[in-house]
């Protein structure tokens, strides 16, 4: 992976349960880690379910490593939102592939 590929501002959120003093459950999204990242289509496809038409994206997200990325993590870039499915680290390397897939 070429680091000068790098050159998408994404931040990646972790939801986050936490109770008040109320005794009130919230939950939200809270920012991870805002990180370069280069991020590649890899396919898409279309399908009807329930008279809807669904598009799914699924994307190779590459960013530097870091230890503590889950997949119940998500991707947000401008307006666009990645859920997370799985994540390749190459701790070697300092890469991580991520793919995620496109909420449309």
């Amino acid at each position: 992976m070429n680091v000068g590929r790098m050159r998408y501002r994404i931040d990646i959120e972790d939801y986050i349960s936490s109770t008040d003093l109320d005794g009130f459950v919230t939950e939200d999204w809270n920012n991870f880690a805002t990180v370069w990242a280069d991020i590649i289509p890899v396919s898409g496809k279309e399908y009807f379910s329930s008279a809807q038409i669904l598009e799914e994206v699924t994307n190779k997200i590459y960013i530097r490593y870091i230890s503590s990325i889950k997949t119940t993590m998500r991707i947000i870039f401008g307006d666009r939102i990645f859920n997370i499915q799985s994540i390749l680290s190459d701790e070697r390397h300092g890469f991580i592939t991520i793919m995620a897939k496109e909420i449309v």
